[in-house]
C-alpha cells in the first residue's frame, strides 16, 4: 500500500474543492468592494477579480480533470506533476489577491493553505521551500507598496508631499504584521513538515504491524489446516489399517481351512492367469490391427513388439526381436538403421518446425511410392507409474502432404495465369489515365484510379502467393553475395516516403559510423525490408514513431525495426509467421490485407542463415528483429 500516493492524491483533491468555494468568496469580495472598503479596507476591481474567477474556473477544471487522468493511469510523475503546479498557482493566486486588496495583514493568512499541502504532499523540505517562497511574495508586495511601486487610494497631491504621518503609521503596522507573519510562516512550515513526516511513519508502522499480523494469521491459518488434514490422513490410514487386518484375518481363516480351500485358490490363480493371458491376447490383437506402424521398446532398450504394419512396410522381422536399440535422441528413428531394411528419411521436431520434441517426421520408399509418417515418441507405464518402456507411434500424413503439394501447385498455377492479365488491366488503365487515348474529367479519373489500385493490390497478391509457392516448393532461387545492407534499406524507404509523410511518421535512423556489407540477396532482402516497414508504416497512426537499430556483432548485423503502432495481441503472437494470418485488430482496422507478408520474411531471413523474432505490446507498438550474417 502506496501512502505517499494516497496522500498526495487526497491532499489534491481537497486543493481543488477548497478552492471552488474561496473563488466564489474573492468574487462576491470583488462585488461588495464598497462595502468591504469601509470595514475592512480591501477593495477589489470588479474587472479584475471577474477575469480572475474566469481564470480560477479554467485552471481548476483544468486541475480537476487532470486528477482523473492520474487516478486512471497511477503515473506518479503526473501526479507529482499535478501537486507542483496546484501549489504554485495558489503562490501565484494569493499574491495577485495581495496586490489586488491592499490588506496584507489579512490576506497574508491565506498562504498558510499551500504550506499546510506541500507539507503533506512533499514534507518537510517541501513545507519550508513554500514557506520561504510566501515570505519573499508576501514581503515583495509590502516593499513595493512602501516605495509606491504599488499605490492603493493615494492621492497625486499625498505622493507628491509624502505620506502623512497617519499613512506612515498604518505602514509600518503592516510591515510589521507581514513581517511576523513570514516568520511564523516558516515556524508553521517546520512544525507541519515533522507532524506529517511523524504521522506518516506512525501510520506506515501501524499498517506494516497489521499487515505482519495478518501474514501471522494466515500462516497459523495454514498450519491449522495441514494439521487437520495430517490428521485426517492419519485416521484414513488407521482405517486402512483396520481394514487391512480384518482381510487379513479372513485370509488367515480360509487358510485354515481344508484342502477345499487350496483347491479354490489354485483355482482362482488359473483364472487369474487365463485372463491376463487374454488380455495380452486382446492387446496383441489390437496392435496387429492397426493400419500403421508401431515400434515397442522395453525397459532395457530392446524391441519387444511390433505389429504386422511395421513388419510390411519397414521390413522389420521376428528375428530382430530383442535387438537393443540406442536411446539417443528420445530413441530417434536414425538408431533403427540396423534393423529396418527400406531406404527412409528422418527429419527432427526442429527441421518439421515442431513445438513437439517427441515428434518427428520419416519419409519411407514403399514399393513405387514415399510414404510420409508422423512419428510419436510415447513412455508405457503401468497403473503404478512405473515406466515399462516407450512406444513409437505412426500416422500416415502421405495423403495430407500429397493433398498440400496439389494446393501449392493450384496455388502456383492459378497465380501465373492471374498475373498475366492483371499486368494488361494495369497498363490498359495507366494509359487512360496518362491520357493517352484522350482526356478524361475528374469523376473519370477518380474511378479509373481506384480501380488502378485495387488492380495493383490483386497483383501484390498474387506476387506474395507465388513467392509463398515457390518457398514451399524450394523453387524461390536466391543469388547471395558480399552486398550493401544500407543502399537495400535506403531504396525500400524511397519507396515508402511519400506514405511517411503523409502521414508525418517521425522516421529515425540510429546507425553505426561504418556497417560492414552483408552477404546476402539483395532482391530477397529488399521483399523482407518492404513487408516490415510497410507493416510499421501502415500501422503506426499519424504523428507516430518509426526508429531502425543497428548492432554490429563479429559475426551477424542485427537490425531492429520499432514503431509505436497498435501492436498485435498476445494471444494472437504464436501464429504471426504462419500462412494467411492476420491479428483480429489489425482485420478490424483494415480489411485488406494476404497475410503471407511475414511468413516470407520468416523464410527468407532462415535461409540467409539468419533468424527473426519481436516483441509485442496491444496498443503500444511492436518491435522485429533480425540477424543477417556478415560473412559467407
Amino acid at each position: 500500500m502506496d501512502l505517499r500516493y494516497d496522500r498526495r492524491i487526497a491532499i489534491n483533491e481537497w486543493i481543488i474543492t477548497t478552492r471552488w468555494f474561496y473563488m466564489v468568496a474573492i468574487f462576491v469580495v470583488g462585488v461588495f468592494g464598497n462595502f468591504l472598503v469601509s470595514l475592512f479596507k480591501i477593495e477589489f476591481s470588479i474587472i479584475s477579480i471577474s477575469i480572475l474567477l474566469l481564470f480560477f474556473i479554467y485552471v481548476n477544471a483544468y486541475f480537476y480533470y487532470t486528477l482523473i487522468e492520474v487516478k486512471k493511469t497511477k503515473s506518479i510523475g503526473k501526479l507529482r506533476a499535478l501537486s507542483f503546479g496546484q501549489i504554485a498557482l495558489e503562490l501565484i493566486v494569493f499574491s495577485v489577491v495581495l496586490y489586488l486588496s491592499g490588506e496584507k495583514s489579512l490576506i497574508s493568512v491565506f498562504f498558510f493553505l499551500p504550506i499546510i499541502s506541500a507539507s503533506i504532499i512533499f514534507g518537510i523540505r517541501g513545507a519550508i521551500i513554500t514557506a520561504l517562497m510566501s515570505v519573499v511574495l508576501v514581503n515583495i508586495s509590502v516593499v513595493s507598496e512602501y516605495f509606491y511601486f504599488i499605490v492603493y487610494n493615494v492621492t497625486e497631491d499625498r505622493i507628491m508631499n509624502g505620506l502623512e504621518f497617519a499613512e506612515l503609521k498604518r505602514m509600518t503596522i503592516s510591515l510589521i504584521t507581514v513581517i511576523v507573519t513570514s516568520n511564523f510562516y516558516i515556524i508553521v512550515a517546520i512544525f507541519l513538515g515533522y507532524g506529517s513526516k511523524l504521522f506518516a511513519t506512525r501510520e506506515q508502522a501501524l499498517i506494516e504491524s497489521a499487515e505482519k499480523m495478518n501474514v501471522e494469521k494466515e500462516v497459523k491459518e495454514r498450519e491449522m489446516k495441514e494439521i487437520d488434514r495430517s490428521s485426517k490422513i492419519l485416521q484414513k490410514k488407521d482405517e486402512e489399517l483396520e481394514k487391512t487386518n480384518k482381510i487379513l484375518e479372513i485370509k488367515i481363516k480360509e487358510l485354515e481351512k481344508s484342502e477345499k480351500s487350496l483347491i479354490r485358490a489354485f483355482s482362482d490363480l488359473q483364472e487369474a492367469r487365463r485372463r491376463a493371458l487374454e488380455e495380452r491376447n486382446k492387446t496383441s490383437a489390437v496392435i496387429a490391427n492397426f493400419i500403421d506402424p508401431i515400434l515397442v521398446i522395453d525397459a532395457e532398450n530392446k524391441l519387444s513388439l511390433f505389429n504386422p504394419a511395421a513388419e510390411e512396410i519397414f521390413g522389420i522381422i521376428r528375428s530382430d526381436l530383442g535387438k537393443k536399440i540406442d536411446g539417443k535422441d528420445n530413441y530417434s528413428m536414425n538408431n533403427f538403421v540396423d534393423i529396418i531394411e527400406q531406404d527412409y528419411e528422418v527429419r527432427s521436431h526442429k527441421i518439421i518446425k515442431s513445438n513437439n520434441p517427441n515428434e518427428e517426421e520419416v519419409l519411407v520408399n514403399f514399393g513405387t511410392q514415399e510414404l510420409t509418417y508422423k512419428v510419436i515418441t510415447a513412455p508405457v507405464i503401468d497403473n503404478m507409474k512405473r515406466k515399462l518402456g516407450i512406444m513409437k507411434i505412426f500416422y500416415n500424413l502421405t495423403r495430407e502432404k500429397m493433398i498440400d503439394k496439389l494446393k501449392s501447385e493450384f496455388i502456383s498455377i492459378a497465380a501465373h495465369q492471374l498475373r498475366t492479365p492483371l499486368s494488361a488491366i494495369k497498363w490498359v488503365i495507366k494509359m487512360v489515365l496518362d491520357g493517352d487515348v484522350g482526356k478524361l474529367n475528374s469523376e473519370q479519373e477518380k474511378l479509373l484510379f481506384k480501380g488502378y489500385q485495387s488492380n495493383e493490390r490483386i497483383i501484390g497478391l498474387v506476387n506474395d502467393m507465388l513467392n509463398v509457392s515457390r518457398i514451399e516448393e524450394g523453387r524461390f532461387g536466391y543469388s547471395f553475395k558480399q552486398d550493401n545492407f544500407e543502399d537495400a534499406l535506403q531504396d525500400t524507404i524511397d519507396n515508402l516516403e511519400t506514405r511517411i509523410k503523409n502521414k508525418s511518421i517521425k522516421f529515425i535512423i540510429n546507425k553505426p559510423a561504418k556497417i560492414p556489407l552483408v552477404y546476402m540477396d539483395r532482391q530477397k532482402m529488399g521483399l523482407v525490408l518492404q513487408n516490415l516497414l510497410e507493416n510499421a508504416v501502415k500501422y503506426t497512426p499519424e504523428f507516430g514513431k518509426i526508429e531502425i537499430f543497428f548492432e554490429v556483432g563479429i559475426h551477424f548485423l542485427k537490425i531492429k525495426i520499432k514503431d509505436n503502432g497498435v501492436g498485435i495481441p498476445k494471444e494472437d503472437q504464436k501464429k504471426l509467421f504462419s500462412k494467411f494470418f492476420r491479428a483480429d485488430n489489425v482485420i478490424r482496422m483494415q480489411t485488406e490485407g494476404s497475410g503471407l507478408g511475414l511468413f516470407i520474411v520468416k523464410n527468407v531471413i532462415e535461409k540467409h542463415g539468419g533468424e527473426i523474432t519481436f516483441e509485442s505490446k496491444e496498443g503500444v507498438g511492436t518491435t522485429f528483429i533480425f540477424t543477417l550474417p556478415i560473412n559467407k
